[in-house]
């Protein structure tokens, strides 16, 4: 059985070749606070036959436990992102911006490995993981890492820097993944809203925390509305405020209230309130229809959130993506919630930046904010915040998420939230693949690979994924660059430089990245 080292900012995939005079041993830099976390692959291993890990500790008390192992599991990419959005059309070709050409095979979801974890394949990858405590000494750490599978064994050295620097364990930055609650229970076969189905919100929680994720949507599924006469509803909050408290209590530090309207036509101009309490016509949201569900709904969540003492940490949806064509049914719309909501911020992703006093904290995507940034700016001169996000747009070159695009892209999402003082990240899609499709081998897709999911339904709950591990450590980078700037901005932004130039145009060579993530834990520890 052969093996090489791989950096965790490198796709791995099954037809992956262990190369003569590949990396042999294990060297890794680490903030503490963090983690430390390399790649293995294997050629020639015993196919079905039993995996086991063990790391044998040669040196130091900084390793209070063993680190986390993850069987590589891999996925299909059925067709590449399209240059601009979506995926590719007929007459268009994504060479020279993706990792591979589509149909392939790649190394993405992360199976704990656990006793009776097997082999797959004659090629297999693992994930290895070390949680470094933020109270860990600084300094050169050793040992050796034990890798049996079925009767071949490998001993690989393993050499851990410890940095001075520390990640705090409360996030500055602002991260949300929205996540379908349903599809939380239909993965599992449970029941909604049984025992077994918050089991399965707990286990999503936990992940989205992992991630460094720090605001949750509270979507409107969660809230029970029962139409009581003419125009007449009540609200029953018993599930939001166990989903809040379950929530608050893992670590998240913000709610996002839910969406209150949408659009049927996403380039028409009228927004309405979806019914979901028979079933029945949606309402037209800034008729008298809608105002009366809206002056019902929107003082019930206030004073249910008011009487919980979390009114303060709430930022509000109003509808998403608001557009060109429907910026005046929007301004409408917002000034209706504003009324019931006073003070609470707006928070909404957005199609166009005319929306002055619309929206508290406006989230155009990456490659809007560059194309229009000096418009966005001017906004956030007035007052108004600015986060972004990715989602079915943008393809090519530009910074997003999505299986076919170098991995390294998913972690410096948050480098460009330090480079453009961005304060939030926003992403659709922790668990929205059709429940009709396999999140493992998706066919007939329509959005680009991968952007309907970073998690994937496990034996016995959620799977985390190599890009949302990538999510992580680029929040992580966030927090050591925001700390290095308050007492060398020049040197913070230098570096961010030399990594990332534009939204669409980056350094994407993992050793390089690792030479620059290092002078970053360098330049902090000097003055820590």
């Amino acid at each position: 059985m052969k093996y090489e080292v791989y950096s965790m900012n490198e796709w791995l995939y099954p037809d992956s070749i262990v190369k003569d005079g590949g990396a042999g041993a294990i060297k890794l830099n680490s903030a503490r606070g963090s983690y430390a976390a390399c790649q293995i692959l294997f050629n020639h291993a015993a196919p079905d036959a039993p995996i086991h890990c063990e790391f044998i500790r040669s040196t130091s008390s900084v390793f209070l436990r063993q680190p986390e192992y993850f069987q590589l599991i891999d996925i299909f990419v059925e067709k590449n992102t399209g240059p601009v959005s979506f995926c590719v059309q007929e007459g268009e070709t994504a060479e020279g911006y993706t990792t591979r050409q589509a149909p392939f095979r790649v190394y993405e979801a992360l199976e704990p490995l656990v006793e009776g974890s097997v082999s797959r394949a004659a090629t297999e990858a693992l994930y290895v993981c070390w949680e470094i405590p933020a109270d860990a000494a600084a300094g050169k750490f050793s040992g050796e890492l034990s890798v049996t599978i079925g009767e071949d064994n490998c001993l690989i050295p393993v050499e851990i820097e410890v940095f001075a620097a520390v990640v705090p364990a409360k996030e500055t930055l602002a991260v949300t993944n929205w996540f379908s609650l349903p599809n939380m229970a239909k993965r599992y076969n449970v029941e909604l809203w049984s025992e077994g189905h918050w089991a399965m919100i707990e286990q999503y929680g936990r992940l989205m925390r992992r991630a460094r994720q720090t605001h949750f949507w509270v979507p409107m599924d969660a809230i029970e509305v029962t139409l009581v006469g003419e125009d007449q509803y009540q609200f029953n909050f018993e599930r939001a405020e166990r989903l809040i408290q379950l929530y608050l209590g893992l670590g998240f530090t913000h709610i996002e209230g839910g969406l209150v309207a949408g659009r049927k036509d996403f380039w028409g101009s009228e927004f309405h309130i979806f019914n979901t309490w028979n079933g029945g016509e949606a309402l037209k949201a800034i008729a008298a229809e809608g105002y009366a569900y809206l002056s019902q709904y929107l003082p019930a969540w206030r004073y249910f959130l008011e009487q919980h003492g979390w009114l303060d940490i709430l930022v509000q949806h109003v509808a998403d993506e608001p557009t060109e064509n429907s910026v005046t049914e929007y301004r409408i719309l917002s000034g209706m919630v504003r009324k019931f909501m006073p003070g609470v911020p707006l928070l909404e992703a957005v199609e166009t930046y005319d929306l002055s006093g619309a929206v508290d904290i406006l989230v155009p995507k990456n490659i809007y904010y560059q194309e229009n940034r000096e418009e966005f700016e001017k906004m956030r001169s007035l007052g108004d915040k600015l986060w972004y996000y990715t989602c079915c747009i943008p393809g090519g070159t530009w910074l997003n998420r999505l299986w076919d695009m170098p991995l390294l892209r998913s972690r410096y999402l948050h480098w460009g939230n330090y480079k453009y003082d961005l304060e939030g990240f926003l992403h659709w899609g922790l668990n929205f693949c059709d429940d009709d499709k396999d999140p493992f081998n998706q066919t007939d897709i329509f959005f680009p690979p991968g952007d309907t999911h970073c998690t994937f339904p496990g034996a016995n709950g959620p799977l985390g994924s190599m890009r949302l591990e990538m999510m992580r450590a680029g929040v992580e980078d966030y927090e050591l660059l925001k700390q290095l700037a308050a007492t060398n901005k020049a040197l913070a932004d230098k570096l961010t430089d030399s990594c990332l130039m534009s939204f669409n145009q980056a350094n994407e060579d993992p050793v390089y990245f690792d030479e620059v993530h290092r002078k970053l834990l360098e330049a902090i520890s000097e003055g820590a």
